[in-house]
């Protein structure tokens, strides 16, 4: 599979655009040096990587809104465990936390491929049990884990090399590989037209199982993190859709076609970098914080909008 030029031209758009924005916010800190980019990066991690997966699974022609409590879930897992543990442990629990994201996605898509009830009803559902799961395991609050585990995650001291790894090697280590891969041909196939994928010889119901759990994969990743960064967790349910909901946002803004077969992981991670600088950007002018929730909106809906023009031309030329 190649790049297509309107991935390209969508991903170097978004690119622009975080730079311009880095730019302003950096002219509104008296200093920009490692320690802030190194605080950018540590806020933008654990949404880049439930971006991806939220990514992943649209681009299948899914969409996932148990994704955040997923995350959420695999994070109070491993910071309520990992209080006073070894690095060891630390390393085994965060283990175990992905093997249980990966088996809760693998469900999720047999539990929809097998029920053939639409992905929006299923994970809602799904979200609800996870949600209610983690708040059972840990009723508020708390949690911690080894501090030199930690370190995998924020570095020593002001470095930022360690956060910047952690969010670009999923995207080599996972991304790269699967996007060339017969599974991932099977997710852009199903993703476009399940039926023509499925008379070319894809198995689709193993293809949706595949999907839902390379999502639980990064999902959990995401839920490590947030423990790995925080040092701690929180089991309410407006934090897993608040983190659902900035992953669609992420998504769309990053160039996946909501309509599915359409987009990679880079643009989305970018995005996440958009929907980071927004709020700090207005609260260095002192502008209520609630004022980026609404640019948000208005931003995706305007490249929903975008999007769906660009494709009606694409499909009139041809």
């Amino acid at each position: 599979m190649k790049i297509s030029a309107r991935e390209q031209s969508w991903n170097l758009s978004i690119f622009m655009l975080v730079i311009g924005l880095g730019i302003w916010q950096a002219q509104q800190l008296p200093a920009f040096g490692s320690y802030e980019l190194r605080t950018i990066l540590l806020g933008i991690i654990p949404l880049a990587l439930l971006a991806m997966g939220q990514s992943i699974i649209i681009i299948g022609g899914g969409i996932n809104l148990a994704i955040g409590a997923e995350a959420v879930l695999i994070n109070i897992l491993t910071a309520k465990y990992g209080e006073g543990v070894s690095f060891t442990k630390a390393l085994v629990l965060a283990l175990t936390g992905l093997i249980v994201a990966i088996a809760i996605g693998a469900l999720t898509g047999w539990i929809i491929s097998t029920s053939k009830i639409a992905d929006i009803v299923v994970t809602l559902a799904t979200s609800f049990v996870l949600v209610g799961l983690a708040l059972f395991i840990q009723s508020g609050p708390g949690g911690s884990t080894n501090k030199e585990f930690s370190e995998l995650f924020t570095g020593p001291g002001q470095n930022f090399l360690a956060p910047l790894l952690v969010l670009v090697l999923p995207l080599i280590l996972i991304w790269w590989p699967l996007y060339r891969s017969h599974s991932g041909i099977s997710f852009y196939a199903i993703g476009s037209n399940k039926e023509a994928a499925f008379l070319s010889g894809v198995n689709v119901s193993r293809a949706r199982i595949k999907l839902y759990a390379t999502g639980g994969l990064f999902a959990g990743l995401s839920g490590i993190a947030m423990t790995g960064i925080t040092l701690s967790a929180s089991p309410f349910a407006s934090i897993s859709n608040a983190a659902t909901l900035n992953s669609v946002a992420a998504a769309v803004l990053g160039g996946v076609s909501l309509a599915g077969g359409v987009g990679g992981l880079v643009g989305p991670a970018l995005a996440t970098l958009v929907l980071y600088y927004i709020p700090t950007i207005l609260l260095g002018y002192g502008i209520d914080p609630a004022y980026s929730q609404i640019i948000q909106g208005v931003l995706t809906v305007v490249v929903v909008l975008i999007g769906g023009l660009l494709r009606r031309k694409g499909s009139s030329v041809r």
